[in-house]
């Protein structure tokens, strides 16, 4: 499977007037996420699924994403993706939604980046900037180290290469 993980854009900032499951992407974050899936778009087609946390800020990056790739499904949002998510989160996931061969999952860190560094046998979290994109290929049948790092988009460029550990 094709999994590729997804932070988020730039949200308000936290505080006393707006509670954080309803943080919204600010114009930078919509634009600059939207930048970032228009690069996607570029070099795949949508994926089959998209799910998303269900905080404000992911579920407007999932819609961004969406249209953006001209995503013809319905967004799943998904409890599982809240605050809290974990490797074995993403392959309940998966399964529930038929073992797709291409995943979208829209949340939150330092979940992704504990998950992402996770399925690569790291032994660290690999954190993902706001508005990420990272490309994996997922073997949900194998143990260990299922995934194979494919690429990255963050601020709007491709990076081929993994970061550095640490």
């Amino acid at each position: 499977m094709k999994l590729y993980l997804i932070r988020h854009g730039e949200a308000v900032e936290r505080g006393e007037a707006v509670r954080e499951e309803d943080r919204w992407l600010t114009a930078a974050g919509r634009d600059g996420f939207r930048a970032n899936a228009r690069r996607l778009a570029k070099k795949v087609a949508a994926p089959e699924v998209i799910v998303t946390s269900p905080l404000v800020r992911a579920v407007q990056t999932a819609d961004i994403l969406a249209e953006v790739l001209g995503f013809s499904g319905e967004v799943t949002v998904a409890q599982e993706l809240a605050p809290g998510f974990s490797s074995e989160g993403l392959f309940r996931l998966a399964g529930v939604c038929g073992s797709p061969r291409s995943l979208a999952v829209v949340g939150h860190e330092p979940d992704l980046g504990e998950v992402f560094g996770r399925l690569l046998g790291r032994d660290g979290a690999l954190p993902l900037k706001k508005g990420a994109i990272v490309a994996l290929r997922l073997d949900l049948a194998e143990s260990g180290t299922p995934a194979r790092f494919l690429w990255m988009i963050q601020r709007g460029k491709k990076f081929h290469e993994l970061p550095a550990p640490g």
